[in-house]
């Protein structure tokens, strides 16, 4: 999704990049709003022509099941993308040589879930991502027979309970090997065990190790009153909640490094200086962070002002966020972006990045 629009350049500094959500019979006053504060703010002849263009899209906007939607508009170099999104975004517009990323990189990437939901007599295998389930066949059931006996029966009661033990490991089993499969094929990120709480242990440690290895989460849910919508939900839930740990694993492993002087730094100048000599393995973003900056639209120079660029001498654009330019100068030499949700002690410096050798 990212890649066609990263390529797009305007070498007049004309390309209008504006993010919209979908509103009720709302989305025409949105836009409006947008486009009058952009041509405010940069008084640019051309805009025009690109904000008529853009109006046009609002019953469209209403009309698609999309909550979001990004555009990128300039009638001076021949361009024109409108793209829906998945989810919602901070409603923004602005101009310059190159399109405005930071909505789009910031969408949660889709994390393939695997489900196990069961109790001691049924179970089921799913797989979920970007919050649409997929079932691996149909139910699986165990004839467990009769395990309440009433009083003292001896030999035979405990040889049936053995028994229906056994067999409700083996529909374990059954179900895990299904999810095994599917893991194989695309591999798993989470797995969520849905079901009854003292059932959880019993049903993990049946599963295979490729399985029992990946981060696990357990959702208590009413296997006898099934109901996918409330699974979903169930599971989207613990997927946000591993987004949560694995952005604190994240903060906790750039802190420490950067403490120690080792291959991270934080704060903006020297993140800055980093992208400029493409040594960014990383790049990790506190939340909403946002600096105005400029930007070489010759060779990608970034810095929170200058007029020239010092490494080839051209006139510098202007740019609302340089931290999002930061985050593309980063994917476009091959390393990573992160924005991060939790509050931390980053918060203060609003960026940081693990390099791949030392700047200074």
């Amino acid at each position: 999704m990212i890649d066609p629009i990263a390529k797009l350049h305007s070498p007049t500094g004309s390309l209008v990049s504006l993010y919209v959500n979908r509103r009720a019979q709302a989305t025409r006053a949105a836009l409006t709003q947008l486009l009058k504060s952009l041509s405010q703010a940069n008084g640019n002849k051309y805009l025009r022509r690109d904000a008529d263009r853009i109006l046009q899209l609002a019953d469209t906007i209403e009309s698609d099941p999309a909550p979001a939607a990004a555009v990128f508009a300039s009638h001076r170099d021949g361009i024109f993308e409108f793209l829906p999104l998945t989810h919602e975004v901070e409603d923004i517009a602005t101009v310059g040589p190159r399109p405005h990323l930071r909505p789009l990189r910031s969408q949660p990437r889709p994390m393939r879930v695997g489900v196990i939901v069961a109790d001691t007599a049924r179970a089921r295998t799913f797989a979920m991502s970007g919050g649409v389930l997929h079932e691996y066949g149909e139910e699986l059931v165990a004839e467990r027979g009769k395990e309440n006996y009433g009083g003292f029966s001896g030999y035979e009661e405990q040889r049936n309970r053995a028994r229906a033990v056994e067999l409700s490991a083996n529909l374990w089993r059954q179900a895990g090997r299904r999810l095994l499969e599917a893991h194989r094929d695309q591999p798993l990120e989470l797995l969520v065990i849905a079901g009854h709480d003292e059932d959880f242990d019993s049903i993990a440690v049946e599963l295979h190790p490729y399985l029992r290895q990946l981060p696990q989460e357990r959702l208590v849910f009413d296997t006898g009153a099934f109901n996918q919508s409330s699974l979903a939900e169930g599971v989207a839930a613990a997927v946000e909640r591993e987004r949560r740990r694995l952005s604190e694993e994240l903060l906790d492993r750039l802190l420490a490094e950067a403490g120690r002087g080792g291959s991270a730094v934080t704060g903006l100048a020297p993140v800055l200086e980093a992208c400029n000599a493409h040594a960014v393995e990383q790049l990790v973003v506190a939340g909403p962070f946002v600096k105005p900056g400029v930007m070489c639209d010759g060779c990608g120079w970034l810095a929170r002002d200058g007029e020239t660029c010092p490494l080839c001498e051209t006139p510098t654009f202007p740019i609302d966020d340089v931290v999002s330019a930061a985050m593309d100068a980063t994917v476009e030499a091959g390393g990573r972006s992160e924005i991060v949700r939790v509050a931390s002690p980053l918060d203060a410096d609003g960026v940081g990045a693990f390099l791949r050798f030392r700047v200074r």
